[in-house]
């Protein structure tokens, strides 16, 4: 059906299924109780005899200006979606289906949806079952109103928390984002319900020199495949049916028209048979290069890029082909490619109506899991729940702040905050703000200490916000604008110099350090800061990211002793900014990584978390040697029983590392090949067994062959990156 399709299709027709030029929120209209269809929506169908794809129809958000009194109702989304669809089929000549395209960073961003944990947050909780379960949620929450792709942030791989889209990412890690963005796209794809998952950036945005959004990553072919298509190679192996090309160029290449990466590796090497779509506005960035747009927009073309984001080089490809930049059989392969991906999605098929999700249960697990406890000195954690707590600070009780960037607008009675949560456990609970996230004055300061004062414990509630207000201004793409007055500091376009707590936070701490030192630190953030005043003046410290909607019902679980807290750094928290780039997995190349004047390396190590409760690993078991035919057929598996020697349930993660100590390349000091979360009763054992495949042993060698080298490595395990056993492993030729 779909051959014969395109031999009938006009160049135009051709050029509207590459098109998602409209903004979704533009195609309709609310006019008292009903929905109406925009004249602009029309005459896009009527030009191109159809559309490609449409994005963010049922977006809610400052950017897009749609709130709950001229947005989409969660319980209407259907009706409209089925509209616009009837509309576009009913006048083009082949009644195609658009593909409806919808932000599901952490939830789909739309009125009324849950919100979850962003991917930092997720990343902290090392469970990837957790995040397939959420995906899985997600993808029928926007298959029940209509929508067809989820857009997904996965490939990032943090490697300056400077910056602003830190919080999108899952960790500093390659081998962690992959478990994690491989168990997300099952989850999308598990149901088969009409809804694929976009994977985004295509690739290394997490490496942008100096932190600064959508700049150069100044990477070579091996540091791209070592850390930056880990996650990339693992989505194609679940099934991810479309990816999302970066804003950054790679060696001065931008990735929209980098045909080694979209087409020789994703294609051709890594097998995807999917579709490559760009990134808002990223086509047009292209005239900066060149501003001819035939030239630019048929150069992204033959690289491999199928479906344009609100450009304008996209819609001329028509006019290309007739000058010749580029050949209609060219054109073709990327109309192929969309109403491919149509037909598996089921697009020429009836629509199906089905249920809403439930996920109250999933909001709450997560919210839990990604708490992490950095500091519980003189065990002042768990609360006690009849002790007098004084909850203070700019994130205590903003319903908005402990969200993230990209979150659709929220009624407060949907949300639970930090200070709500506690209220719930106990019965004397006092509030006070303090100061804001960037002003740099205190609020009611006076007022604020007689309330710690009088508390025999302050929960302290710092960090940072990803808040986008309605009266910001924002870029032709979505980001933010910088605005000095403006009190979001992380998130798209926010990128940060600096990584201290900003304004007055510290000096709050250490006001109410002299009025009371029973200070329990509460960390909101997207990214993680400088702490170390959070450290020496807080008896206990919990890193909570943002932790979703039921944030504040995690958080309180986790300070009251009701849920053990289980998560582990997915990201090295830094001593300063000076020390950065502080990610554990850095080279070795016998040179000293100390300053003069300042410490280096981490405050914090990757991997590391506290527990209410210990851990002790036991019988640990290895092979000493092993083939390299042994490697291939079944792996080295690593054996050990961990022992809950405390006094609580809880769970531990263990961590398997390697060191490469024979190598023909430079190697980095340590590198996480395996892990898993396991869920121990107190004064129980549960044995874990964890095996490494020939790939995770593998190397890109001299000669860039991915190969197990001969010769000795260690593997380590242990709870996190500085505390661990080593083991000598010797791989042979042959036994």
């Amino acid at each position: 059906m779909v051959e014969n399709i395109i031999k009938q299709m006009t160049l135009k027709e051709k050029v509207g299924q590459l098109n998602q030029h409209l903004y979704g929120w533009q195609c309709y209209q609310k006019v008292g109780d009903h929905y109406e269809l925009t004249d602009l929506f029309k005459k896009h169908v009527k030009e191109y005899g159809g559309v490609g794809a449409i994005y963010g129809i049922m977006r809610a958000d400052a950017w897009s200006q749609i709130d709950e009194h001229n947005g989409i109702t969660r319980q209407e989304s259907y009706q409209v979606i089925q509209m616009i669809q009837d509309y576009i089929k009913k006048h083009s000549r082949f009644q195609i289906p658009a593909l409806i395209t919808e932000e599901c960073v952490h939830g789909h961003m739309a009125l009324q949806s849950p919100v979850y944990p962003t991917q930092l947050a997720m990343g902290m909780t090392w469970n990837p079952l957790l995040m397939e379960k959420i995906a899985q949620n997600v993808s029928q929450e926007l298959a029940a109103k209509g929508g067809n792709l989820a857009l997904f942030t996965g490939f990032d791989v943090l490697r300056d928390p400077r910056w602003g889209r830190s919080e999108e990412c899952f960790s500093e890690d390659a081998y962690l984002t992959s478990q994690m963005i491989q168990s997300a796209v099952q989850g999308f794809e598990k149901d088969q319900n009409g809804v694929s998952v976009v994977v985004k950036h295509l690739c290394a945005q997490g490496a942008c020199e100096g932190g600064h959004n959508s700049d150069a990553a100044k990477i070579g072919p091996r540091e791209l495949r070592d850390i930056h298509l880990l996650p990339v190679k693992a989505a194609v192996k679940a099934g991810a049916r479309a990816v999302m090309a970066a804003y950054n160029e790679i060696d001065g290449i931008p990735c929209h028209i980098h045909k080694n990466l979209l087409h020789h590796i994703l294609r051709k090497e890594y097998g995807f048979d999917g579709i490559v779509m760009a990134d808002g506005c990223a086509l047009d960035r292209l005239l900066l290069l060149n501003d001819n747009p035939l030239q630019m927009g048929s150069l992204a073309l033959k690289a491999g890029v199928d479906l344009s984001l609100w450009d304008q080089v996209y819609t001329k490809l028509d006019e290309a082909v007739k000058q010749g930049y580029v050949t209609e059989e060219e054109l073709d392969i990327a109309v192929e490619r969309i109403l491919r991906l149509k037909e598996k999605l089921g697009l020429f098929e009836p629509s199906q109506n089905i249920p809403l999700p439930q996920c109250d249960e999933l909001l709450l697990q997560s919210a839990r899991e990604c708490q992490v406890l950095l500091k519980n000195d003189t065990h002042i954690l768990p609360l006690k729940k009849t002790q007098k707590i004084a909850v203070i600070g700019p994130n205590a009780h903003h319903y908005l702040h402990q969200l993230g960037d990209y979150t659709a607008y929220q009624n407060p009675q949907d949300i639970v905050t930090v200070y709500q949560g506690i209220c719930k456990k106990a019965s004397q609970v006092s509030y006070a703000l303090g100061c804001t996230t960037r002003k740099k004055q205190f609020e009611n300061l006076d007022e604020t200490l007689k309330i710690a004062k009088d508390a025999d414990i302050v929960v302290l509630v710092l960090g940072g916000n990803s808040t986008r207000l309605y009266q910001n201004a924002f870029e032709n793409n979505g980001a933010l604008r910088i605005q000095d007055e403006n009190e979001m500091n992380c998130g798209e376009n926010i990128d940060l110099a600096s990584l201290e707590l900003e304004g007055y936070q510290n000096q709050l701490l250490k006001e109410i350090h002299r009025v009371n030192p029973n200070i329990v630190t509460v960390l909101i953030q997207g990214r993680v800061h400088v702490i170390n005043d959070v450290m020496r003046y807080s008896q206990a410290v919990v890193a909570s990211f943002y932790p979703g909607s039921r944030g504040g019902d995690g958080i309180a679980d986790v300070l009251f002793g009701d849920y053990n807290p289980s998560g582990h750094l997915s990201v090295s928290i830094p001593r300063h900014v000076g020390a950065l780039p502080c990610y554990y997995n850095h080279k070795h190349n016998g040179a000293q990584k100390d300053y003069i004047d300042l410490p280096s390396g981490p405050l914090l190590p990757f991997g590391y978390g506290l527990s209410y409760t210990t851990f002790e690993y036991q019988n640990i078991s290895l092979s000493q040697k092993i083939s390299i035919q042994e490697l291939k057929e079944k792996g080295l598996t690593i054996t050990l029983d961990v022992h809950n020697t405390g006094q609580r349930d809880g769970e531990d993660v263990v961590q398997i590392y390697i060191k490469h100590l024979q190598s023909s390349i430079v190697s980095r000091v340590l590198e996480l090949k395996g892990f898993q979360k396991v869920y121990v009763p107190h004064h129980a054992v549960q044995t874990v067994s964890i095996t490494l495949s020939y790939d995770d042993l593998a190397i890109w060698n001299i000669d860039m062959e991915h190969i197990v080298e001969t010769g000795r490595l260690a593997v380590c395990v242990g709870q996190d990156s500085q505390n661990y056993k080593e083991y000598s492993v010797c791989i042979e030729e042959s036994c």
